[in-house]
């Protein structure tokens, strides 16, 4: 957390700027350092650093009630979790997180259509979830839509074109998509 201080004092993010919440200035910092990370291990860190911050809502409700479903999940009580999560997304629709967690919560309970469907309320609340991107993509892929899938990829590679997992990800669903090179 030190580093996370450190980091945002460095970029100037002490103090709000113009209308623009300090939470919201923090993360395009964050986005901006992402992108600009020039080794594996930096853009971890900054990955970190996003889900960090994406992890909390604001809300200390919002916290405690995605702590219990995050423990109902992790216990296989799965409607425990859908029931807690349902509420979390309508009492605070604005935070993409719950919309990613109870789109996992989806899957495991085998709504997948539930799930692409929260995924894509995740993406509205925050563009750039490049987590809610790879969740996405994996579905998609499962429903032989490749070629959204392969879209969503390179997308989050965009984000976050340091990750080796993601890069490996893209090449492998583009050859099956666009074929081999000549």
């Amino acid at each position: 957390m030190k580093r996370l201080l450190v980091f945002c004092l460095a970029l100037g993010l002490g103090a709000s700027q113009a209308g623009v919440p300090p939470r919201e200035k923090l993360i395009d910092g964050l986005f901006d350092r992402l992108r600009q990370a020039e080794d594996a291990e930096t853009a971890a860190q900054v990955r970190a650093m996003i889900g960090a911050i994406w992890s909390h809502s604001g809300s200390p409700t919002a916290d405690l009630l995605m702590t219990r479903a995050e423990s109902a999940l992790r216990a296989a009580k799965g409607e425990v979790a859908v029931k807690l999560l349902e509420k979390i997304v309508l009492l605070y629709p604005e935070w993409g997180q719950a919309w990613r967690r109870r789109a996992q919560s989806a899957v495991a309970t085998g709504d997948t259509e539930g799930a692409v469907l929260d995924l894509g309320k995740a993406l509205s609340v925050e563009p750039r979830d490049f987590l809610a991107m790879r969740q996405l993509s994996e579905l998609l892929r499962e429903a032989a839509k490749k070629r959204e899938a392969l879209d969503l990829l390179r997308r989050a590679a965009e984000i976050d074109p340091q990750d080796p997992e993601l890069a490996h990800d893209v090449e492998e669903l583009s050859r099956e998509v666009d074929g081999r090179g000549i």
